[in-house]
């Protein structure tokens, strides 16, 4: 795994992806305390929610600190009006060797939208293969969720495992279903995906 520039700043058509900074936590913890959001997990209206919030986004604050620098969850900005719409993130790891794990969310004011979400995981991955050099992105989705399986289809990805989920998959009938990419996939077809530049303007 290369060591990649820092802070992470990546543009895409419509949206930059950029590490997040203290001034984000308020708009963060505000979209998982919305009652869609919240709804996904059962998570109650309460201090302990919010304070689960407010410690996922310590993590990553802290994680930008961490030398080498192994986990990575950036923010997804409008570039128009900066508005903060969802987060995605690669967390590395040991074995397989210059692999890491895939994820993305959207705000609930912002889901339905496609689009935001294919530009944000094509940057993503563009990132992970191109500047991280990484081997193999992993991820993995609950069997109900249709946005996230076309969004893995879509770049080629293979189901490598179908598995039981944790309770709030188990609770609505669903699976958790386990996919993989390689980077010669991804070679064969980043050509027809958006442009994406790293914080030096740098197109990868």
């Amino acid at each position: 795994m290369r060591n990649p520039e820092f802070p992470v700043l990546l543009h895409g058509k419509r949206f930059v992806l950029r590490d997040f900074t203290e001034t984000e936590r308020a708009d963060f913890v505000a979209y998982q305390m919305d009652e869609r959001y919240r709804a996904l997990y059962d998570h109650a209206d309460t201090q302990e929610t919010r304070d689960r919030s407010n410690a996922l986004f310590d993590r990553f604050l802290d994680w930008q600190q961490a030398s080498p620098r192994r986990n990575f969850q950036i923010g997804i900005f409008d570039r128009t009006t900066g508005e903060l719409i969802g987060c995605t993130g690669l967390r590395c790891r040991e074995k397989p060797v210059d692999s890491a794990t895939f994820g993305i969310e959207l705000a609930p004011a912002h889901w339905g939208r496609y689009r935001a979400a294919l530009e944000a995981t094509t940057v993503m991955i563009a990132y992970g293969f191109r500047e991280l050099d990484l081997v193999t992105i992993i991820g993995d989705t609950a069997s109900g969720n249709n946005r996230i399986a076309r969004l893995a289809k879509w770049f080629g990805a293979e189901i490598t495992a179908e598995r039981p989920g944790p309770d709030w998959m188990n609770e609505r009938g669903w699976t958790a279903i386990d996919w993989s990419l390689h980077r010669h996939v991804w070679d064969t077809t980043h050509s027809e995906t958006p442009t994406v530049t790293n914080n030096q303007g740098e197109t990868i």
